[in-house]
């Protein structure tokens, strides 16, 4: 016989709830015992019961993809929002601020999602990494039709097509979670903003997208060139875009130097050292400069 999720990750009922009634009905609830479900929800069981970790009944019928009970405890009034706070000892299931909401927007089970949606999952909660939920279901692993479907329901549920990450749009997050050339062209059609620029970044959807296909292989090289051409045809310059990505570039390069070689600096004038002589003549220079300074200081 199969082992049901809970006990392949050795999860026990008592050892998340201190209430009896609750360990029942979620022994029932792994048990995929309806009938016992019915009468405990009958009897005023609280469907709601936060366990540790942030454990809920609901997240309990949630695994092994079992319809019935999973919708049973929906129509109950089970709150699919609710966040995890450890990662419940199943690392590689959960992560903390994982909500059955999320859970059900990245899993490859089909129903769950649908489900909550319609009772009263929120289509832009925020899950693990401050991540909101549309950026949750762009980088999961299922396939780019479901993502697409996914996405249009949350839409219609009042999730905001243009929800922003750290990053920016989902339209970036395409972009930089396994290179989804083909969703991120779709999810511009869908009216994402390709021109957004996240606070104190200076790359958009556009430039990420730029960035990220310089090593593209053949085989995707196609849906690639389709995603530039809507960009060309939308205003942008991609070759201009490139040039100042790489002066960008540079320029970060040599700031980085800089800092480096002003940290060596000041370490060597501390420890009393005479200037490394593979500096160059600049660097030289701050470094008598650094010494000085050091010394001024002493002398106050």
């Amino acid at each position: 016989m199969k082992r049901t999720f809970h006990e392949a990750v050795g999860w026990k009922a008592e050892d998340f709830f201190n209430d009896s009634a609750v360990v029942e009905l979620c022994n029932a609830i792994e048990a995929n015992d309806i009938a016992t479900m019915k009468r405990l929800i009958a009897e005023g069981v609280d469907v709601n019961a936060i366990g540790e970790g942030g454990v809920t009944p609901l997240l309990w019928a949630f695994v092994d993809n079992q319809p019935e009970r999973f919708q049973l405890l929906l129509e109950n009034g089970a709150d699919p929002n609710v966040k995890t706070t450890t990662r419940l000892n199943a690392p590689n299931a959960f992560a903390v601020g994982d909500s059955v909401t999320t859970l059900a927007a990245s899993s490859y089970f089909v129903g769950p999602y649908e489900a909550v949606l319609q009772h009263g999952g929120d289509p832009s909660i925020v899950g693990p990494h401050k991540q909101p939920m549309l950026h949750v279901i762009v980088a999961a692993p299922i396939s780019q039709e479901l993502k697409k479907k996914r996405i249009l329901m949350a839409v219609e549920y009042g999730a905001d097509i243009n929800q922003k990450d750290s990053k920016g749009t989902i339209g970036r997050t395409a972009v930089a979670a396994f290179q989804q050339w083909e969703l991120a062209l779709w999810l511009l059609q869908q009216g994402v903003d390709p021109h957004y620029y996240p606070p104190h970044d200076d790359t958009n959807m556009v430039g990420s997208a730029l960035s990220h296909g310089e090593l593209i292989t053949p085989g995707r090289k196609e849906a690639y060139e389709k995603l530039l051409q809507w960009f060309r045809e939308d205003g942008y310059d991609l070759e201009a875009i490139q040039e100042t990505t790489r002066q960008l570039r540079e320029i970060k390069v040599i700031k980085s130097r800089k800092r480096f070689i002003q940290r060596k600096i000041a370490e060597q004038v501390r420890q009393g050292l005479r200037p490394d002589p593979n500096l160059d003549a600049e660097a030289q220079d701050e470094w008598y400069a650094e010494r000085r300074r050091a010394r001024q200081r002493q002398a106050e």
